[in-house]
């Protein structure tokens, strides 16, 4: 399923886009700042407002936003678009469920939607019917995530691990919602996952290690051809050049200058870009951006 060029090019869209951004950034936990105006919308506002009530832990402002939202009354007859909101209706079931709050609304906007795995699943979320087959167990995962996370074990990880891995047609369903929670998904399982030995949750973490050692040689490689054309090129022009020896000449004393009044520290640059280079091909090989600023570079 996760195919690196499709999430690699499909984290630049999240990021480019502040509602799924926000949203991303909620299921990781962190805080955002979006800009001014990009929730100019009021559903949206109340949208932004629910996500950071949930992620400040915040009852009152959740309270807040959930009873003017409750203030809309759509009918099947009357329809509004908030109802088909999947970020929308999701962080509210996650608030109400969080802080308590009555379901009745929240049950009577699901029954408008039109019949779909994920109106099932926010059906199921809302009655608290969380092990449904009928469920798209990345949302609820996600949903465990941020209400309970008691309620995740090793037999629902797998459960999971297996839904996303047979959704060939992710990227092709044109559900961003779906999409995100899935790929956030994914990592938490291999964050998460206890896994015996040999099973496939154990063999992607003995790959990960092999694919991060591997990183680090071909960085080292990628910087050992750089410096060495480099050098190669120099050494040519000298040769074909002689009066380029006396710029060469001048250089090198800038550089001695430079050591005497103490600058020669400069040379701890050098790991500096070995770190940032290592980072570089990482993301270049779709590494998921949140890993990477966990990964230690030694």
């Amino acid at each position: 399923m996760v195919f690196i060029g499709d999430k690699a090019a499909y984290q630049l869209r999240i990021n480019e886009i502040p509602k799924m951004s926000a949203f991303n950034n909620l299921l990781l936990g962190k805080s955002f700042f979006p800009i001014s105006n990009s929730f100019s919308i009021e559903t949206d506002e109340i949208y932004l407002g629910v996500v950071r009530a949930i992620l400040s832990n915040d009852k009152t402002a959740f309270e807040t936003h959930y009873l003017t939202k409750k203030k809309s009354n759509p009918t099947k007859e009357s329809p509004s678009p908030f109802v088909n909101d999947d970020f929308l209706i999701f962080c509210l079931i996650v608030g109400i469920t969080k802080f308590g709050e009555e379901k009745t609304w929240i049950k009577n906007i699901i029954s408008l939607r039109s019949r779909n795995p994920i109106t099932i699943t926010f059906e199921n979320l809302s009655t608290e019917n969380y092990f449904s087959k009928s469920n798209l167990p990345e949302i609820v995962l996600m949903f465990f995530q941020l209400n309970n996370q008691s309620l995740i074990n090793n037999e629902f990880l797998n459960t999971t691990y297996k839904s996303i891995c047979e959704n060939t047609s992710l990227f092709e369903s044109k559900s961003d919602f779906q999409i995100v929670c899935s790929l956030r998904a994914y990592d938490l399982i291999i964050e998460l996952k206890e896994a015996p030995h040999g099973s496939e949750i154990a063999q992607l973490r003995v790959f990960n290690k092999k694919f991060l050692k591997r990183i680090k040689v071909l960085s080292w490689m990628v910087q050992s051809i750089i410096l060495i054309i480099v050098f190669y090129g120099g050494f040519e022009i000298i040769s074909r050049f002689p009066t380029a020896k006396i710029y060469v000449d001048h250089i090198g004393s800038v550089i001695k200058v430079l050591g005497i009044i103490g600058l020669s520290q400069l040379g701890n640059l050098f790991p500096v870009v070995r770190k940032k280079s290592y980072e570089f091909i990482l993301l270049l090989f779709g590494y998921p951006i949140e890993l990477i600023a966990k990964e230690n570079f030694k």
